[in-house]
This record gives structure tokens, sequence and C-alpha cells, in this order.
């Protein structure tokens, strides 16, 4: 049975906005649909909406990124859609859809507005560059053979009802400079009135700065618009069975976001995200400030994965309170907890507690000594308000590891500061840590860094030309980093039989077109997060 071709025609449209952008748009003409005017169709009553834009700057931006082999599995991707999505209709991409197809919106509609039993429905606002293309593809769907068209008139305007083979209806309305198509006609029926003058989506509070800005990037091709969190959550987890709804505790904290932006655009870097959320109400002053990035700097260039951020302590807490009324995740913390109280350990009290500070873990690259098996060894660099309590842990710590794990623990002077490394017959030391300053603890995994780990790097990290390549761009004041150097990643991949075993050659080509990964989130005011990730091509 061959598929519907409204309904392919749809997908194909959709499409636009996944990996294919490059591809289907590379020759579009400059004039394309705007948000702002495409959310003009929109009712208000929107809780969701999305924006693919075929931006050419953006798109001539992706034609500079890439490897051969990345390019090649791209278009054996989009040739592969086109066979099995395409091939068996009568519609041909470069012919029937690129010539009039201009930015696409995808809007989520209330139930309300249609009589339907799903919780929302799909309104499809697609921007038409042509007109007279765009009539002539409605006039083959018109005169196609396997779907029946029929046409009726709506306040003036000219609604066509295609219903395909499978019985299947969709109600397609040309407005000005869009074409309106939905699965429920009253949806579209909606689109009309809010064209005719019914408020839209882009009259809400805030609205029109967020959608044209497109959270603030450069060069968009997607832009995502929920102008209601709460109401979002609440119309998805309403239909949700019992089994599969969230806790109490995650409905609580996510009804707290009032509105998110999204955008994803390219520039001179790669690929870059940046998602503006805005709060119901304010957070707590000491939970906005920046991060220091003292801890960042102790790291070594050879590291290839850093995560840092601020207040641990607090993050278990989080943790702790969404696990109640989440059986899922009390399971795991009590496990968690059942594992300290083991080796008499309170990990609420004596572990995370003690915490407070900013800190880093980092994989950092090493064929030396006990890492020359795996290539690479772990650091961490944490700070704290209470030494006294971390050294009581650590004398906890090093109690247990030589009464039940049969270790000998040591300390040593590394020119003035102290040592205490854990040692095994055989091996030696394997694990270590010392106090960097009066507030700041390393602990490290692997001897070779452990010497490492004792003082700032001459060759540090921060600034390193790769470090600077992948997070350089992203704000300064921030809380934390993830960092990824994908060019050390594959370096030691290729180098290790197993990790080459375990990557499949589609991966390969894809990741090696990646230079980094850099991620950074801060809060402009008490109400406004900013996050913004970077994929360095």
């Amino acid at each position: 049975m061959k598929k519907s071709n409204v309904l392919i025609a749809g997908v194909a449209i959709i499409a636009a906005g996944g990996i294919a952008t490059y591809l289907y748009f590379r020759n579009v003409a400059l004039k394309v649909s705007d948000p702002l005017n495409s959310a003009q169709i929109v009712p208000e009553s929107a809780i969701m909406a999305s924006f693919f834009e075929p931006n050419p700057q953006a798109l001539d931006k992706l034609q500079q990124f890439g490897t051969p082999e990345a390019r090649k599995l791209i278009s054996q991707s989009y040739q592969k859609f086109e066979q099995e999505n395409l091939a068996e209709t009568n519609i041909d991409w470069e012919k029937d859809l690129k010539p009039w197809v201009g930015g696409v919106m995808l809007a989520f509609v209330p139930a309300e507005v249609a009589e339907n039993t799903e919780p929302v429905n799909i309104l499809m606002v697609v921007g038409i560059k042509n007109k007279l293309e765009a009539l002539k593809f409605t006039n083959k769907l018109k005169k196609d053979d396997e779907a029946k068209v029929k046409e009726r008139n709506y306040q003036g305007v000219t609604i066509r009802e295609v219903t395909d083979e499978t019985g299947k209806t969709y109600s397609l309305a040309i407005l000005g400079d869009y074409l309106a198509i939905a699965p429920v006609a009253s949806v579209v029926e909606a689109a009309v009135d809010t064209f005719q003058g019914d408020k839209s989506l882009a009259m809400r509070v805030n609205s029109p700065e967020n959608i044209q800005q497109s959270a603030g990037v450069e060069n968009p091709l997607v832009t995502i618009f929920v102008p209601n969190y709460a109401q979002l959550i609440t119309k998805f987890t309403d239909e949700l069975s019992e089994q599969e709804n969230l806790p109490t505790s995650s409905l609580e904290q996510l009804q707290k976001i009032d509105s998110v932006v999204v955008g994803i655009g390219v520039d001179d870097a790669g690929v870059r995200l940046r998602a503006v959320t805005k709060l119901a109400s304010p957070l707590a002053p000491e939970l906005t400030l920046p991060a220091s990035g003292e801890v960042v700097e102790r790291f070594p260039v050879e590291t290839m994965m850093l995560i840092s951020g601020m207040g641990m302590s607090w993050g278990w807490s989080q943790f702790v309170i969404q696990a109640q009324g989440n059986e899922d995740l009390q399971d795991v913390l009590e496990m968690l907890r059942k594992s300290s109280q083991d080796v008499g350990l309170d990990l609420d009290k004596e572990v995370f507690a003690w915490m407070d500070g900013e800190f880093a873990f980092g994989l950092i690259e090493s064929k030396e000594g006990i890492l020359t098996q795996t290539g690479f060894g772990a650091a961490m660099v944490l700070e704290t308000s209470d030494r006294s309590l971390a050294e009581a842990t650590l004398k906890k710590l090093n109690k247990i590891a030589v009464e039940k794990g049969g270790l000998a623990v040591k300390e040593k002077k590394m020119g003035a500061q102290s040592v205490t490394e854990w040692q095994m017959a055989g091996i030696g030391a394997f694990f270590g840590y010392g106090w960097l300053g009066d507030d700041s603890l390393f602990v490290a995994l692997g001897e070779p860094l452990i010497s490492v780990m004792m003082s700032i790097p001459g060759n540090g990290l921060v600034g390193s030309e790769s470090f600077q390549e992948v997070v350089g761009s992203l704000p300064e004041e921030n809380q934390g980093y993830f960092y990824l150097d994908m060019d050390r990643v594959m370096v030691w991949a290729n180098s290790y039989p197993l990790a080459n075993m375990v990557m499949p050659p589609d991966a390969r080509a894809v990741l090696g077109s990646i230079r980094g990964i850099g991620v950074t989130a801060s809060w402009s005011d008490e109400l406004t997060n900013e996050m913004e990730m970077l994929l360095a091509l």
C-alpha cells in the first residue's frame, strides 16, 4: 500500500529541520519566511512552536565544515530517505516541494481548539516563497487518483480536505504567503481565524522578541519556543498512565519554569545552540553566582573531557528531593546510602556535606605507568568550606582501604606539599590525594596524574588552543563547563583496539567531523538562565 502523498509531503518538510537541512536547502532562494510572521498564523493558545529556517548563510557555513566521510554519509542518508519515503509516490522533492517551500513552523495547539481525544494537535505553517509553484503542488494532489480532495469555504477561505487511501484526512489552506496544514480540520479553521484577526502566538507577552531573536544565535536554522512551560507539561502529563506519571516533586520543579526559547544556528566556529529559560519566580541570589573557574586551571592540556560546576552538596540535596515519590530514584538513593553505610560512611553527612564549593572532574590522556593499559586516568578538584570534615572523611577512607581493601596507605612529600597514596602490591600507587591550598583538595586515579595535579601545569588546559577553540566563544561568566576534546578522544580510540571495535564506522565518520563540544550555563539575572552549547566542527 502506498503512503499518503500529503503525509509524505509533511514528512519531507519536517525533515528540513533535521540532519538533511543542508542537502535539502543548499540552493534555496534568499526569500524565506520569517518566524515572527509565521507565528501570526498560529493561534495564541499554542503551547509550543518550532520554526525550521532554510537560512542560506547558515547552510553556506555548514558547507565549509565536515570531513569527506561525513559528507558522504549524509548524502547516503538523504538518498535512503528519498528511496524509502518518496520513491513510491509521485512527489519529487526538487520539482514539487523545493521551488515553493520557505521556512516551516510546527505548532502544538491544545485539543480544546479541536474536538479530539489527543492532548494537543499539530499545525504546520509552511512559508510560500512562490505562490504559483505552491498552487501547482496542491492541484497535483487534487488530481491524484490515490487521494480524494474536496474543497469547502470557511470565512471566505478555501480549505482543501485531502483523504488518503487509508481514510486519513488532512486539511490545507493558503493564508497569504503561508500554507496551513493539519490533520484536524478545526485546527486549520483556527489558523484561518487567527490570520483574519484573532489573537496569535506572536501577540503573547514577550513572544515577538523571543521568537525573532532565536535565543540570540547567529544564522539560525531552528527556533523552538515554549511560551508557557507549565501548561505544556500539564497537557502531556495529564495523558500519562499512573505508572508513567512524573513524581510530584519533579512536576513541582518543572512548573517553576515560565517559558523557554531555543535557537540553533551556524557560525564560524560550528553549530551553536542557545536556550534561554525564564523562571516563574526568582532564585536565591547565591544560586546564580558565577564560578571563579580556578579549579579548571589545575588541569593539564592532555585533558580529554572536563566537567566543572558548583556545589555538589546542593546537587545531592536536589537529587534527594527528586527521589521523593519516585520509586526508581528512591531505590537508587537507598542503594547508594547502603553501600556507603556498609563501609562505615554516612553519604549525606560525611561525603557530600563538605563538597559545597566549586569542583571539576576530568579524564586525562596518559600512557605512563599503570595507565598504559587504558591510555587515560581521572582526576578531580574539590573546594570546601569545611576542611576539618573533609579530612575526617578521608581519614576514615584510609582506614577502610587498609582494613578491608588490604592496601598500603603512605604519605610522601612533593616539594613542600604532602600527598597521600594508596598502594597495591605489585602495582604501586594507583590513587592519591592532597591539599592544593587551604580549601582545595585534589584526588587522582593513576600514579602519573598524582604528580601532574600537584601543581598548576605550565602547559595547562585553559590556555591551550583546543580549549579556546571549543569554549573560547562561550560566556566567560558561567557556572561551569562541559568540555570534550573530540580530536584527542578519536586519537585515543584509534590507538586502542577495544575502543576501535565498539565504535561503528558511521559513528566514527560523524565524530571525525567534530573538533570538540563545549557547554556552559549562566544566569543573566535571578529569573533568566542561559545555556549555550557549541559543536565545534
